[in-house]
């Protein structure tokens, strides 16, 4: 209710990171035969540090991969990632998925969306204050210049 009035500090806080995918030299039976487009967007909210007055603090409670551009790519992203005979895991991976799901309570994608679109959440969000933060080193009506906490 606070936030949908505008009355807390809450705000959301979502990256959308574009990728291509590249044909890989092999000519694997599932990867593209032509470059395909993607993009990831991760959800998240961040707050006010308590303890650092230009920080804010950021918590990621999970995102989407889709494809970029679904009229000329979608079918071939549906082929890599969606059809019957997507290749299983590798044990390392199965491992990786097992502990997102463990350590943070990961959903992963089971299945696509008519679109393509694959969707995750975390049950448990990664971060909070102190460990995953933005500073905002110089901000105007036009210009934002902010730093992660990873440089």
């Amino acid at each position: 209710e606070e936030v949908a009035q505008g009355d807390s500090d809450l705000r959301t806080y979502n990256i959308v990171t574009a990728f291509t995918i590249e044909p890989c030299k092999s000519k694997g039976e599932h990867g593209p035969i032509r470059p395909i487009r993607g993009l990831l967007t991760t959800f998240g909210y961040n707050l006010p540090d308590p303890d650092v007055p230009n920080r804010f603090s950021i918590w990621f409670t999970g995102g989407t991969i889709e494809v970029n551009d679904p009229v000329n790519d979608g079918e071939e992203w549906k082929r890599i990632f969606g059809g019957k005979d997507v290749p299983r895991r590798h044990l390392t991976e199965e491992a990786r998925v097992l502990a997102a799901k463990i350590l943070m309570g990961a959903a992963v994608p089971t299945e696509m969306e008519e679109d393509g679109t694959m969707r995750y959440q975390f049950h448990r969000p990664i971060a909070g204050h102190g460990s995953h933060y933005v500073d905002v080193l110089y901000l105007d009506d036009t210009l934002r210049i902010m730093k992660g906490h990873r440089g």
